[in-house]
């Protein structure tokens, strides 16, 4: 069994996981979700957390839970709109306690200008796109400064889950255009795997880094879709243990992260693949 690279694996999870437990299938209450962030953000494994995710339409659900000197990082998921979304940029100005860090959107067709020239100083925009209009849509961000693409990998039906070789020509494409991406759903764990509840094929996030490493570097759609079919957890984590610290900044230059509605269970994966054998600090 080879020994991983400390600093490879800094890179390579590095603020990888959103909070998302306000989406399904974890639908937590705010008033649950913000105080178990701020835990996480707080604890040993705080280099893994990203931004907390919130809906537009929660916001005013989320400043109450706030402590004067508390800082949230602030993924903003745009359930309203375009219109909404400006509005919401609008109201979080004077707000010292959220730093807004990122949007995410599906692509908003002819306000894609309005909207990249819209964006607070500094803030990512990540635009869902379906894989089946890829090849359509995802060229409208090439070149775009802070406009990132956003894949869905899952959802509540089995139909809301890409074939391996959807995603792989998703990460294929993007590395072609040089734009970076993040997924969201049905990511909770580490490996591929059946859910033995709702009998869908999930995809797994170390699947998903390896396969961006691989399209990155300059791989073919068929080959990172091999990668992606993997389901041997001990295979991916020696995949994982030969990464250099450059292929894992290559790799994260493509793919930022994804979104979780748990964060434990991808700790807890990681561990249990001795790639995470002690907790990290600030």
């Amino acid at each position: 069994m080879s020994t991983a690279d400390p600093g490879a694996l800094g890179v390579l999870f590095a603020e990888l996981i959103d909070d998302a437990a306000l989406f399904p299938p974890g639908d937590a209450p705010m008033a649950e979700a913000v105080p178990a962030h701020l835990a996480h953000d707080a604890g040993g494994y705080s280099g893994l957390l990203g931004r907390f995710l919130c809906p537009v339409s929660k916001l005013a659900e989320l400043k109450p839970l706030l402590d004067p000197d508390e800082g949230l990082r602030l993924g903003l998921i745009a359930d309203t709109g375009v219109d909404g979304l400006l509005a919401a940029f609008a109201e979080l100005e004077d707000d010292d306690r959220l730093i807004l860090e990122a949007v995410e959107i599906r692509h908003p067709g002819d306000r894609l200008a309005e909207l990249e020239g819209r964006l607070p100083y500094g803030v990512e925009a990540y635009i869902e796109i379906a894989p089946a209009d890829m090849r359509s849509l995802l060229p409208t961000l090439a070149g775009r400064e802070l406009l990132y693409a956003k894949l869905r990998t899952g959802g509540l039906t089995a139909e809301a889950f890409p074939t391996p070789l959807a995603v792989a020509e998703f990460l294929v494409g993007c590395a072609d255009l040089e734009i970076g991406l993040k997924c969201t759903a049905g990511l909770h764990n580490a490996v591929r795997h059946t859910d033995a509840e709702t009998g869908f094929a999930h995809h797994g996030f170390l699947n998903v880094l390896l396969a961006a490493e691989r399209a990155s570097d300059g791989a073919q759609i068929e080959d990172a879709a091999v990668v992606l079919a993997l389901a041997d957890g001990a295979d991916l984590a020696e995949r994982v243990k030969a990464l250099t610290v450059e292929d894992t900044a290559r790799t994260r230059d493509l793919f930022h992260g994804y979104g979780s509605c748990s964060f434990q269970e991808p700790i807890d994966d990681l561990s249990g693949l001795g790639l995470l054998p002690d907790p990290l600090s600030h």
